[in-house]
């Protein structure tokens, strides 16, 4: 995970060079994600074959030396860590059951401690459940990545069997069982899941293999993706510090602008609309959001610009004008001028709470344009780094 000195050089860097500036430099932390700590969650129901399978992911047997205790009952009680073999950097964590007595899913993620682990692998056996599903929604809510997995397939097969004699077929009844769990998984609002089947007494059969494989492949991807979320949420916070620093300005441009009796600025209305342009100007540029900065990002990236740049969508974002200030403001007159018709015919409201109105309509603009810039600085970030890929 990225540490104080990260977090400080990145502030930094923003303040100096702003989003394209810290771009670059996450190239270069992200090009060191082979030393992130990954901690991957092994959860599920209660006697789901948890404890079975982080004994197989490490290479052991249940009941050899250094084994996480197995049995017919759930064993683990609290989440107890295994060292991944020849992985000092991976570690798995053996997590207890959701849904029993001890460990209802309204008290689970504060138990476990939820947000330690990186990634999830959710055993369910005999069948999807309620508490699988939910499990899946918070991972996917706290942008974590997961694979579902289901046990004892063996047995599933075995019912199977003796049902359909006559015309059974393995290949396809396991099929028909991913595909029910996949098609369930996407119903429930989870996106793109991965689905194995595996049996803990026949390790070698169905696809504790293909898991073992995938995992392997995936785990650079998702030491990248660690430290991409972690780097990420501190630029995000300097962003809404940015934003707040910005908001802080606002009453006094307000006020800068209602001076009207400057003979040589541009005047709308009797507000200074040059003092407005050069703030949004200003705000423009420390969110990273004029050209050269967008092409800066594109470029450290490897995005082409026009990729960039779709993620602005503010009308302030995409640029600034003295023509665009007076629109905004004329349109936010029209709606105080529509409050003030229904407030006038209030005895002692209508004119006071007009005149406050009148004077606030600058400060709308400034506050709604800051806003919406410090949104898009975000999805620029999301565009250059997307967590989804």
């Amino acid at each position: 995970m990225a540490g104080v000195t990260e977090e400080q050089e990145l502030k930094a860097l923003y303040d100096r060079g702003g989003l394209g500036a810290v771009i670059q430099q996450l190239q270069s932390y992200l090009g060191k994600s082979e030393r992130i700590t990954l901690d991957i969650a092994v959860t599920g129901g209660s006697a789901t074959g948890k404890s079975t399978l982080v004994n197989a992911l490490r290479g052991i047997g249940d009941g050899e030396p250094g084994a996480a205790p197995t049995g017919e009952t759930e064993t683990t009680m609290e989440p107890t860590m295994y060292q991944y073999p020849n992985k000092d950097t991976i570690k798995i964590w053996d997590l207890p059951g959701i849904g029993t007595p001890n460990f209802q899913a309204s008290n689970y993620f504060k138990h476990v401690q939820f947000e330690r682990y990186d990634f999830f692998i959710i055993l369910s056996a005999p069948r999807f459940t309620e508490n699988d599903l939910f499990l899946a929604k918070e991972i996917q809510q706290r942008k974590k990545k997961f694979y579902f997995v289901r046990s004892k397939i063996d047995q599933e097969l075995g019912s199977g069997n003796y049902r359909e004699k006559s015309h059974y077929d393995e290949n396809k009844t396991l099929e028909k069982f991913r595909n029910a769990s996949v098609e369930s998984l996407k119903k429930g609002g989870i996106e793109s899941p991965q689905v194995f089947l595996i049996s803990g007494w026949n390790l070698e059969k169905f696809d504790f293999e293909k898991l073992q494989e995938v995992l392997k492949e995936d785990l650079p991807a998702l030491k990248r993706r660690v430290l991409l979320l972690s780097l990420s949420n501190i630029i995000l916070s300097i962003i809404d510090k940015m934003k707040e620093a910005k908001m802080g300005e606002i009453e006094k441009v307000a006020h800068e602008s209602a001076v009207s009796a400057w003979p040589i600025v541009r005047l709308f209305n009797g507000i200074n609309i040059i003092r407005l342009v050069d703030f949004l100007t200003s705000c423009r540029t420390h969110f990273s959001l004029d050209d050269d900065s967008l092409w800066k990002i594109a470029e450290s990236a490897g995005k082409t610009r026009v990729q960039i740049r779709s993620a602005v969508t503010s009308t302030f974002g995409l640029k600034v004008s003295e023509k665009d200030v007076e629109k905004g403001l004329e349109e936010i007159e029209n709606k105080e001028y529509v409050i003030f018709r229904f407030l006038k015919y209030v005895p002692f409201l209508g004119a006071p709470i007009g005149a406050k109105i009148s004077k606030t309509s600058r400060y709308t603009l400034l506050e709604t344009a800051v806003w919406e810039m410090a949104e898009d600085s975000k999805r620029v970030l999301e565009k250059a780094f997307p967590l989804s890929d």
